[in-house]
């Protein structure tokens, strides 16, 4: 009885933590919506969430569920295009778990249905959510799913993932799935470490998202046209660098010391030297934000040839990123694993490797030596990333045979990377 009530008490103080925390951070109408949604949890969820996993439904054998970090985006959302595009929904009833279902409304297919994962303005996920959790035969998803907390039989929890890069585990990860998807199958012994697992669970198959950046589509290349039209541009280089300072403190890499806490601009002179050697080059650089960097801060400076997007804006112009990263001249980035996956397009790629060695006592590599899976333009200051904007404008490529090389390491190149996967797991028509 004493540690049953040691136990509530307990849950009562991290509820009234993460409450307040969250009055800090958003606010008091944040917090007011997160209070409500403690107190209807206690009431509602957690009793149907408990009688749920005592006694679950039955398994729905024709059923997949999605989730993904940022809604109906990246793997998951490739993969659920294709099979909307080939007639699976006729068959299969997809449930896609989404914050705001309201929005999806044109998505809402034959068989196809969006589920609201937590409730309003908090991170506390809803009854319903478990409910479909349990009872889908197919689970999708991009992040983790530890939070179901158990499996069924006969289920199958197939993480399709975001990515495989250079960077070492940090702080450990606890990812639970049967299986989970890598690029190529040098990245197995990698994630092995990773995740702790067995190599039967990771499938060398590629991406689902490959599908649609090799692809494209118009919408992207009408963006495009709008972007360089605007800028007085002629090509367009995509900037890409992963995340320094997060949303999470945990997941900080504090390896550099400048202004704006983006490698090769250390302060406001360097990027209005940038922009302004750009516009006289009559190139665009797009920084596409990573999502768990915190926003930049660029301040009041007035800049005509470096746009600074965010998801919402791709969103706000209906394209995924990996549409939009198909219409790119060439791509900058650094130790993401998006430089992994422009390696299929064989366009130039530039590295930024100011803080390389910072990096390297911060978190470490997969690779013993990451620079040689780095085919491209090594930049550490701005002279270096100058040149590789002028060999952009003129068309020169010194790294096309690097590229294929590292490429034949990295990647199992295949047609139809969607339906790979659903020809593994016996999805058919």
């Amino acid at each position: 009885m004493k540690k049953r009530i040691k136990k509530k008490i307990k849950k009562l103080k991290k509820s009234i933590n993460k409450i307040n925390k969250v009055r800090v951070q958003k606010g008091r109408k944040a917090m007011l919506q997160e209070t409500w949604a403690t107190v209807t949890y206690g009431l509602y969820d957690n009793r149907k969430i408990r009688r749920l996993k005592k006694f679950p439904p039955a398994l729905v054998e024709n059923r997949m569920l999605f989730e993904t970090n940022d809604d109906f985006t990246d793997n998951g959302r490739a993969l659920f295009d294709y099979l909307i595009e080939k007639g699976y929904n006729k068959k299969y009833e997809i449930v896609w778990l989404v914050h705001e279902p309201s929005k999806y409304k044109e998505y809402q297919f034959e068989n196809v249905k969006f589920v609201q994962n937590f409730k309003k303005g908090s991170t506390i996920r809803r009854a319903e959510a478990y409910k479909y959790a349990l009872t889908s035969k197919y689970i999708f998803y991009t992040q983790a799913f530890n939070w179901i907390g158990m499996s069924r039989r006969n289920q199958l929890f197939i993480d399709l993932w975001h990515g495989c890069g250079y960077k070492a585990n940090k702080n450990g990860r606890k990812v639970f799935f049967d299986y989970c998807l890598v690029p190529g199958d040098i990245f197995i012994k990698t994630k092995m470490e990773f995740f702790g697992c067995t190599s039967k669970k990771l499938l060398s198959f590629g991406y689902p998202r490959y599908d649609m950046m090799l692809k494209g589509s118009e919408r992207a290349d009408e963006y495009k046209k709008k972007l360089l039209k605007e800028t007085d541009s002629e090509k367009l280089i995509l900037w890409m660098p992963t995340y320094r300072h997060a949303s999470s403190e945990r997941l900080n890499e504090e390896t550099l010391n400048n202004e704006f806490n983006i490698p090769i601009i250390d302060d406001a002179d360097k990027l209005l030297e940038l922009n302004k050697f750009c516009k006289e080059n009559h190139i665009l650089i797009v920084i596409k934000k990573h999502y768990l960097q915190v926003p930049y801060d660029f301040g009041e400076n007035v800049l005509t040839n470096i746009v600074y997007l965010e998801n919402r804006d791709l969103a706000d112009n209906g394209l995924q990123l990996y549409e939009f990263i198909n219409c790119s001249d060439a791509l900058v980035s650094d130790y993401s694993s998006v430089a992994i996956d422009y390696l299929l397009l064989d366009r130039p790629l530039g590295f930024t490797l100011d803080d390389y060695e910072a990096y390297t006592e911060s978190r470490g590599w997969v690779f013993d030596d990451p620079l040689e899976y780095m085919p491209g333009e090594h930049m550490y200051n701005m002279q270096d990333f100058e040149n590789f904007i002028l060999d952009i404008k003129n068309g020169k490529d010194n790294y096309k045979e690097q590229r294929a090389s590292v490429r034949a390491k990295t990647h199992n190149v295949c047609d139809n990377y969607c339906q790979r996967v659903l020809d593994y797991f016996n999805i058919t028509m």
